[in-house]
């Protein structure tokens, strides 16, 4: 079943030219759908679309075969968090917990129920121990954390990551992209991420690959990451683990779920004292 679905869709910044030209997709309830590109290609801007931050200028946006227009964006809204690339932005309280509590009043929770609903996301995302803590003293990834808690906190059925992982280290990145792995195995959250990062493309169930405000591919990790020329002319890449697989396969060293890592080191130290 689908959760979104869009038809040609259009909007252009200037009016000139088209930040997103006739784009059309689908994303299936539950899965996890990568969508990238170079900068300008208009991922960031579809993530805007989809939530009303942006109006449209020409398609169709449906969440649950409801359209998304000026009567509904509010009640669509609330179906869906997101979590941008600087969590800065995002913070509201003086304390962590505040922060976690603004999403949880402007829904109108019972003051009761919260402290056990900001509990439950705080341990969820490892920030127990922050609580009182004050946002701008954390780390980069620590405030990511604190931004996803925010928006888990209010249960929504669609969680965009737009960039979110850009401005971290790569231990940061790659917390935050395990933690977003454990949302999507945990729940049946539909979520989509707006990345740069090939790595956590490849963990993805779904891929959609932008360029100048079109889709160029779409379609499984598998089958993306094996077109290796045109993502490179795009300014993309591949997964190293890839990359690495290929080189041996260069070298005439083929490889499988069954190789172990011994063999793979036998076989280069073996390559080595032939050159």
């Amino acid at each position: 079943m689908n959760k979104i679905h869009v038809e040609n869709l259009v909007f252009s910044y200037d009016k000139e030219k088209n930040a997103v030209d006739n784009v059309s997709f689908s994303i299936e309830e539950g899965s996890y759908t990568t969508i990238i590109g170079h900068n300008g290609s208009g991922k960031s801007t579809i993530a805007k679309l989809l939530i009303g931050l942006l109006d449209k200028d020409e398609g169709h946006i449906y969440v649950d075969n409801e359209e998304l227009d000026y009567d509904s964006v509010y009640d669509i809204r609330n179906k869906i968090g997101i979590v941008f690339q600087n969590p800065d932005n995002q913070f509201i309280g003086a304390t962590v917990a505040d922060d976690i509590a603004f999403g949880l009043e402007n829904h109108q929770i019972a003051s009761e129920k919260m402290q056990n609903i900001i509990e439950k996301f705080a341990e969820k995302v490892g920030m127990i121990k922050y609580l009182e803590s004050e946002p701008t003293k954390l780390s980069g990834g620590q405030k990511q954390r604190v931004a996803i808690a925010g928006v888990l906190a209010m249960q929504p059925e669609i969680i965009i990551f737009d960039e979110s992982t850009s401005m971290l280290d790569p231990q940061g990145k790659a917390d935050i992209n395990e933690l977003i792995q454990e949302i999507h195995k945990e729940s049946n959250i539909t979520i989509i991420s707006i990345t740069h990062d090939i790595e956590e493309v490849s963990k993805s169930d779904h891929v959609i690959v932008m360029n100048d405000g079109h889709i160029v591919m779409n379609g499984k990790p598998e089958e993306i990451l094996l077109r290796e020329k045109e993502l490179v002319k795009l300014h993309l890449d591949i997964p190293f683990a890839l990359k690495f697989t290929n080189a041996l396969k260069k070298e005439n060293i083929h490889i499988d779920s069954c190789t172990t890592l011994e063999r793979v080191v036998e076989e280069l130290c073996q390559l080595r004292s032939k050159m």
